[in-house]
Formats: structure tokens, C-alpha cells, sequence
């Protein structure tokens, strides 16, 4: 029954049209806000944008995307060598964006060169203005990490996003939960389960306290979190937690597939 149950919630989540790859914690800098090839995470309306706007072009679209991204990384690099001030923070996001591009074709090599250069550039734009950008430092750190498969940079991550909450909570407080969720990926596969449960439960408490307030972005990454907890008491043989997590959720699924029973019943039937 509690398999049944599981197979139910993972149905649900794929069908999600939140920002469910936010949740992998790989985000992608854009050099505009304007432009229509990514959507604006509403977490964060400064350049940022999630994987799967990339993600969803295929065949001679992402070719294109990529051409002229890296047109574009070579255009940037000379305006930077006369106006450095201006054009370096366009160097970052650019290189940033080719990492992601690069991570998904499984180029690793690659990919980790062009987000540690974007690292190295944005902290030095941080050392100067910190306010502007020591978030994209975190988003390039949080990159490296799931890339490389390894917690240091995560943890470094999670630390300016916790410095970055005491100044706008609203803001970054989702940007935590990302990263926590991250690292109790990494913790969990790693088969350090004390430190992801702790994890896992720091992220189910912001995602209940952000679904207080604003239930119509947030309540759907409750059961993910729950979900995830589910699967870490089932490995540790705990079966009453587990239920009781994956019950929570399902209920949860249950009153969102009343208000939209497209997103989140159809999946959930053919289960059945």
C-alpha cells in the first residue's frame, strides 16, 4: 500500500507546472529581463531564471540558443576589456548560462570551467557591491555544487542565503529551502541520513510558513518535501512516519486537483 502511495505522489509531481527543476537548485543568470527565451523566477525578479526554459528547447532551437550564447560570451568579453564596470556582470551570467547548457549535454569539464570563471567574476563584482552581487555568487556556488556532486559549495551557498534573509526574508527564504533541499540530496545519496533528515525538515518548515502566506506559489512544494522525507524514513524502515508523510501529501495533491484537476488528477488516475 505505502509503494501504491508513492508512485501516486511521484505521478503528481511530474505532472507540476511550478518551478519544479528550482528544486534541483540550478539556476540560470540572464543578461536581460526582457528576453523572451527564459521565464522570470518570482522569487527573485533580478536576472535569474530556472533550467527548464533551456531545458524545453530541443534540436536546432538549443543549437541556436547556444551559438549565439557563445557569440555573445565573445562580444561581452571585449566591450569588458574597455568598461569592465559594465560589461563584467554580462561575462558572468553569459558564462553561466553555457554552463548550464554544457552540464546538460553532459560536458562536465566545461561546464565546471565556465561556472568557476563566472564565480571568480562575480565575487570580485561582489568584494565591490555585495547588495548586487553576492545573491549571484550563491546561484553560481549552488551551479558548482550539483554539478561536482559535493556539499562545500552548496554549505557556502546556504550561508550568504541565510545572511541575505536577515535583510529581505520574502525574498530569499525560498532560496534557502533550495539549497537545503539540495544538500539533503547530496547527504541522503551519500547515505549520511541524520544530516538530510535535518535538511528535509528545515525545508518542510519554510514551505508550510511561505504556504501560510502565499498558498497559491508555495503549497505545492509542501508535499515535495514531504514526499522526500517519506523516502528517507522508508530507506531507515521507519513505516509510520513514512505514511503519515506521504498521507499528508497526497491529501494536499487531493485539494489542489480540486482547483485544478488538469495539473494534478490526471497523472494520479492513470496510477490507478
Amino acid at each position: 500500500m505505502l509503494s501504491r502511495l508513492f508512485t501516486i505522489v511521484l505521478l503528481a509531481l511530474a505532472s507540476l507546472r511550478v518551478n519544479a527543476t528550482s528544486l534541483t537548485g540550478v539556476i540560470i543568470t540572464n543578461e536581460a529581463t526582457s528576453s523572451s527565451a527564459v521565464d522570470v523566477v518570482a522569487i527573485d525578479q533580478v536576472h535569474t531564471t530556472i533550467r527548464s526554459a533551456l531545458a524545453d528547447t530541443v534540436g536546432g532551437a538549443q543549437n541556436q540558443t547556444e551559438e549565439t550564447r557563445r557569440e555573445a560570451l565573445k562580444t561581452y568579453r571585449e566591450l569588458a576589456e574597455k568598461e569592465p564596470e559594465t560589461y563584467l556582470p554580462d561575462v558572468a551570467a553569459t558564462l553561466n548560462d553555457l554552463g548550464i547548457l554544457d552540464s546538460d549535454q553532459n560536458r562536465i569539464e566545461k561546464a565546471r570551467k565556465e561556472f568557476e570563471e563566472a564565480l571568480k567574476t562575480y565575487r570580485e563584482l561582489a568584494h565591490k557591491e555585495p547588495d548586487i552581487y553576492l545573491r549571484y555568487v550563491a546561484i553560481t556556488l549552488n551551479n558548482l555544487g550539483i554539478l561536482e556532486g559535493t556539499p562545500n559549495r552548496l554549505e557556502e551557498a546556504l550561508k550568504i542565503y541565510r545572511e541575505l534573509v536577515q535583510k529581505e526574508r520574502e525574498t530569499y527564504l525560498p532560496y534557502v529551502a533550495i539549497t537545503l533541499n539540495n544538500l539533503g540530496m547530496l547527504d541522503s545519496g551519500k547515505n549520511r541520513m541524520n544530516e538530510a533528515r535535518k535538511e528535509y525538515a528545515e525545508v518542510l518548515k519554510i514551505y508550510r510558513d511561505l504556504a501560510q502566506k502565499e498558498p497559491g506559489t508555495y503549497l505545492p512544494y509542501v508535499p515535495m518535501a514531504l514526499n522526500n522525507l517519506g523516502f528517507l524514513d522508508t530507506a531507515q524502515y521507519r513505516w509510520d512516519e513514512a505514511r503519515k508523510e506521504v498521507s499528508e501529501a497526497l491529501k494536499i495533491y487531493g485539494g489542489l486537483a480540486q482547483e485544478d484537476p488538469e495539473t494534478y488528477l490526471s497523472r494520479s488516475d492513470d496510477a490507478q
